[in-house]
């Protein structure tokens, strides 16, 4: 009988022992040295480079500067016009009943380790009017891919970067049909196209 007591007493002691040891441990806090660089959208690990990134390219279409990095982040001003758009005379903007198309308007480029599945959208009061495609390297003056008005555009796979080469980069193109009637404003009409992506290997 004392035996049975003994082990009773062992189990009871190793029961109580276990719990309180799950009440002692419910937060732990582990310090691990890390890095983090904010750089301009151009330099970052997933880059949006405003066309043409390289002197080399054909810099035809891309003279209005319509994509240009501000404060780190790229920027779109749709119908910029001449000078750059330095004040807000220069800030010209897009007529009802017209099409413009900028192919390519900038350039994807992935510089991480991972292969990357990307979706880009346009998103606002003018996404409707916005057709997302894909260019040719500008050197080419193919004809754009385009996807569907008012619609995300999917990359399926866009390769990570091997000994700098031209595996790792999509040229976007943009298309902006505004339609016949639209009101006429002299206030800008504000967006954002976002790029979303994906590790898929």
């Amino acid at each position: 009988m004392k035996m049975k007591k003994g082990l009773l007493m062992v189990v009871l002691l190793l029961a109580l022992s276990s719990i309180m040891a799950a009440m002692s441990y419910n937060k732990a806090t582990v310090t691990s040295a890390s890095a983090l660089k904010v750089v301009n959208t151009n330099q970052a690990l997933l880059s949006l480079e405003a066309n043409a990134p390289w002197s080399w390219e054909n810099t035809v279409g891309a003279k209005d500067k319509t994509a240009v990095v501000k404060d780190g982040e790229l920027y779109f001003e749709f119908g910029k016009g001449i000078n750059g758009g330095t004040g807000a005379s220069e800030f010209y903007g897009l007529q009802p009943n017209s099409v413009y198309e900028w192919s390519p308007l900038f350039t994807l480029r992935n510089k991480s380790a991972e292969t990357l599945k990307v979706t880009i959208k346009a998103k606002g009061p003018y996404a409707k009017y916005i057709t997302l495609g894909t260019a040719s390297n500008p050197r080419a003056n193919a004809a754009p891919v385009w996807g569907t008005k008012g619609q995300p555009l999917v990359l399926d796979r866009i390769n990570k970067e091997v000994n700098s080469g031209q595996q790792n980069l999509a040229y976007i193109a943009v298309k902006i049909s505004v339609p016949k009637g639209h009101a006429v404003s002299q206030s800008e009409i504000m967006g954002s196209i976002i790029v979303t992506s994906d590790a898929i290997n």
